[in-house]
């Protein structure tokens, strides 16, 4: 991390529009974890002595959120975008303080998520470092070609190159934790959460509770319809209920769900 001590001002624009001039103490810069950018963090303060600015402001602040404000340049163009944070206020002889850190905002835009050599587009995509490292979780629809596909990878691979075009184009070794699936209209929805092949207890933890849940989603769908498609087949006389005894008996012989199977979910827009 990089620190400089500067003290000038830059004109901020809260959400509503307005907007307010704030005075930087500090610039310090940090690389971002998602891109390897250096990005600016700063602090300041804004100052009034208007009662009326007063009350404004500080409901603005305190409605910001996570919101995006936007810095302007002399001329009044956007400068910068920036996810604001209030970590102080005081009062002194009338005049009001609020102590600022305003920390660079990225504008990431995934262009691909690249898996083993294989270019995937998710429609939902979402990314965080933990302490464990990097997790992904990305949601694509495709066929049950791509789903096997995905499976292979589990079975026979420990980890494998994931490269997220327009984020950092340097591959990184990754595992893949979970590949469930839903069926969508004649295709396939599925969801892929993919973590740095060195992954921690807590997110080890995580990955198996999910698994956990999904298998017993699969296993009590999948008893359902055996169950409904048991007594079908004997009301139609296809099978006699001796028959389907002796079937059930040569299941609790040989019990077993496929990996594939287990993983599929009502649907993953639901995750």
């Amino acid at each position: 991390m990089t620190v400089m001590n500067a003290r000038d001002t830059i004109e901020l624009q809260l959400a509503d529009g307005r907007i307010i001039p704030a005075t930087i103490r500090r610039r310090t810069t940090d690389t971002s974890p998602h891109t390897g950018r250096e990005l600016q963090e700063l602090h300041g303060w804004v100052t009034t002595d208007d009662p009326e600015t007063h009350r404004w402001l500080s409901v603005a602040l305190r409605g910001q959120g996570d919101g995006i404000v936007r810095s302007l340049d002399p001329s009044g163009e956007p400068a910068g975008r920036w996810q604001l944070s209030w970590n102080s206020y005081g009062e002194t002889a009338g005049v009001c303080t609020y102590g600022l850190i305003l920390r660079e905002a990225e504008e990431l835009s995934l262009e691909a998520l690249i898996v083993d050599g294989v270019e995937l587009h998710p429609y939902e995509y979402r990314e965080e470092f933990l302490e464990e490292g990097l997790t992904i979780w990305a949601k694509m629809v495709g066929s049950h070609a791509d789903v096997t596909r995905i499976n292979r990878l589990i079975r026979t691979r420990t980890s494998f190159p994931v490269t997220r075009r327009g984020f950092h184009n340097t591959p990184r070794e990754m595992r893949l934790g979970v590949a469930e699936w839903s069926e969508y209209e004649d295709r396939i929805k599925y969801r892929l959460v993919l973590v740095d092949h060195e992954i921690g207890e807590e997110m080890r933890a995580e990955l198996g509770r999910i698994q956990e849940e999904n298998s017993r989603s699969a296993i009590g769908y999948y008893a359902n319809l055996v169950d409904r498609l048991a007594e079908l087949l004997i009301e139609n006389g296809t099978i006699t209920r001796s028959e389907m005894d002796a079937l059930r008996e040569g299941a609790r012989a040989q019990p077993g769900i496929s990996r594939h199977e287990v993983w599929r979910v009502t649907d993953i827009d639901l995750l």
